[in-house]
Formats: C-alpha cells, sequence, structure tokens
C-alpha cells in the first residue's frame, strides 16, 4: 500500500494489523524509507506542504513500529 500522507498511513497501518509481526515491521520499514525519499523531493523543490505531510505521516509510521516492537 503507498503511503503518502497521515491518512493513508493510517489505514495502511489498519491493513497490516493483521499480518505478522515481521511482516508489520518490514512494511512499516519501507513506508518510511519512501516517505524519507519524498520528503527530500519535496524540500528540494520547496513544497512545504509536501514536506510537512510526508513528516506526519512518518511520525505516525514511527509511533507504531515502537507500538509493533514493544509485542516482542
Amino acid at each position: 500500500m503507498k503511503v503518502s500522507d497521515e491518512i493513508t498511513a493510517k489505514e495502511a497501518i489498519d491493513e497490516w494489523r493483521s499480518k505478522t509481526i515481521k511482516q508489520q515491521l518490514i512494511n512499516i520499514r519501507l513506508a518510511i524509507e519512501t516517505l524519507e525519499l519524498n520528503q527530500m523531493h519535496y524540500e528540494n523543490k520547496g513544497n512545504e506542504k509536501g514536506i510537512i505531510r510526508s513528516e506526519k505521516a512518518i511520525d505516525i509510521l514511527s509511533r507504531r513500529r515502537k507500538d509493533v516492537e514493544s509485542e516482542l
């Protein structure tokens, strides 16, 4: 699932809850990496709204990663 903002981050988390912890962590890591690349692109283009969107989605996914890791 493509994550591009807060809404899609929350939807992805809900979708991934049925997966194993390992698969959830993989999906979260890949989504965060993609968002970080998007954020760099937005920074180069001077797109402040895009930067903020990416930061908020990364924050949501990072918090979920901590929650999942605590289940290990």
